[in-house]
């Protein structure tokens, strides 16, 4: 009888574990490994390799629909990791828009549109979130999660379909993404 438990202990304990590498195998796919990870003491440091790949795909798209766009992406403290402004993108209005969405998806680790709703919703208030974390509650921003573990966040402005566009490359790179917050109607359109 014990030995049976213990077995089927066991058992668990190394399902446990190959599940635990599968996943890390996954996670190891984006993030800095070797002597540079070494370098900085992360593990879970997103790789420019992974983030150039997240731009390029928001680009191809912007391309595709005859916009443009700015792209930011940020590792899990809030750093630049890498940004891309395409031609044609004006003014600091759109290029800020991209790096501060993708810190409000950051700090609140969720899609920038769920602010806007939560802030709709009476939950928040703008000048809260606006003057203490400098969030910015456009659609646009999504955290990157891979294997339940923050590597940072994406954040498109000035295509006319930022939010989509992040989404479309997190999905192509990275791999199913969580289903993105409603669009609200504002509040004195609503049943």
């Amino acid at each position: 009888m014990l030995r049976h438990k213990l077995g089927i202990f066991l058992g668990g304990v190394t399902a446990f574990a190959l599940g635990c590498n599968a996943a890390s195998a996954q996670l190891e796919k984006f993030i800095i490994q070797g002597a540079p990870a070494e370098r900085i003491l992360e593990k879970n440091a997103i790789s420019i390799e992974t983030a150039k790949a997240i731009a390029a795909v928001c680009n191809r798209l912007a391309r595709e629909r005859g916009s443009q766009a700015s792209i930011a992406i940020l590792d899990q403290f809030g750093l630049l990791v890498y940004f891309e402004r395409m031609n044609g993108i004006r003014g600091t209005t759109q290029v800020d828009a991209a790096i501060r969405k993708a810190k409000t998806s950051l700090v609140t680790l969720q899609p920038s549109r769920d602010l806007n709703n939560r802030i709709q919703n009476g939950e928040f208030t703008d000048f809260h979130w606006g003057f203490w974390y400098d969030a910015f509650k456009t659609p646009g921003g999504l955290p990157i999660i891979v294997d339940k573990q923050l590597l940072g966040a994406i954040g498109v402005g000035g295509s006319g379909f930022d939010e989509a566009c992040a989404y479309q490359a997190l999905t192509e790179v990275i791999g199913p993404q969580p289903p993105l917050p409603p669009t609200l109607p504002p509040p004195g359109q609503r049943n």
